[in-house]
């Protein structure tokens, strides 16, 4: 059961990671020249991705036992939901959290915290090391194999889409893109 659950879970969640990951570092061109030239940045910059574009944007948690969350008292049964997208980009947490910074997570301090991403506690994601790992593997293939990576705007317009930003999928939980089109030339 638990290995069902993980392929059916891990393998959407996963690509929308790659996917998303992949946009972000198109975005932020520095970004990926950073990466491109400090392989060793993988794992952070994963973790960054997970965290500025989360594929699970929010989960549902019934409440246990009576608890005061800021002065509001919830009893048990109660169903609130959690904002784990919205987690990702809190100042205090995260300094400059708008900002995609693939080294927030390599200080050797440990003081940046990790990502609501894969949920936490109890409810930690059983995929949560594969689906980095899995990540830190695309992300480092793409790299070896491709000198250049950039969106194929050309390739978005065709598709019909005229904003020349890749297009999400319409989600309340998940977020992914419907597609990512890219240009690229071997390294």
């Amino acid at each position: 059961a638990n290995t069902t659950l993980m392929y059916a879970a891990g393998v959407d969640t996963t690509s929308n990671l790659i996917g998303n990951g992949l946009r972000l570092l198109l975005a932020n061109p520095e970004q990926l020249e950073i990466l491109q030239s400090d392989r060793s940045l993988l794992p952070s910059a994963v973790w960054e991705m997970l965290r500025h574009d989360s594929p699970v944007q929010m989960n549902m948690r019934a409440v246990l036992e009576p608890v005061e969350i800021l002065g509001m008292e919830l009893s048990r049964g109660e169903m609130f939901l959690v904002l784990q997208g919205s987690g990702n980009h809190d100042e205090d947490a995260y300094e400059d959290s708008e900002a995609f910074d693939v080294t927030r997570f390599s200080g050797p301090d440990g003081s940046v915290p990790t990502p609501l991403s894969f949920g936490w506690g109890p409810h930690h994601c059983l995929g949560a090391h594969l689906a980095r790992a899995e990540a830190e593997i695309v992300f480092g293939a793409m790299l070896d194999a491709f000198e250049t990576i950039e969106l194929d705007t050309a390739a978005l317009a065709a598709e019909g889409n005229d904003t020349g930003r890749p297009h999400f999928r319409e989600s309340f939980t998940i977020r992914g893109l419907d597609s990512l089109p890219v240009r690229v030339t071997a390294a």
